[in-house]
């Protein structure tokens, strides 16, 4: 997350499917909740010939603090 935003914002949810992180964006917009999606590279899941691709990217979608619980509460 962007140092702006981590003062202002928390992460609700992390993907690595960007279907599923527009899908929760579009899941807060009908809820007037704010988001911010942020896509960035991974390390995780790596194999011995490096990352595995469908885990190279990541998805972090982060709300403003004052809505973090009611995002959450929808969110699995």
């Amino acid at each position: 997350m962007s140092i702006l935003h981590s003062l202002t914002h928390r992460r609700v949810f992390t993907t690595f499917s960007p279907q599923e992180a527009h899908r929760i964006e579009q899941l807060l917009a009908e809820k007037g909740i704010p988001c911010v999606v942020e896509k960035h590279s991974s390390s995780q899941s790596t194999t011995a010939f490096g990352t595995l691709p469908e885990y190279e990217i990541a998805y972090d979608i982060a709300v403003p603090n004052e809505h973090y619980e009611q995002a959450a509460a929808l969110l699995p």
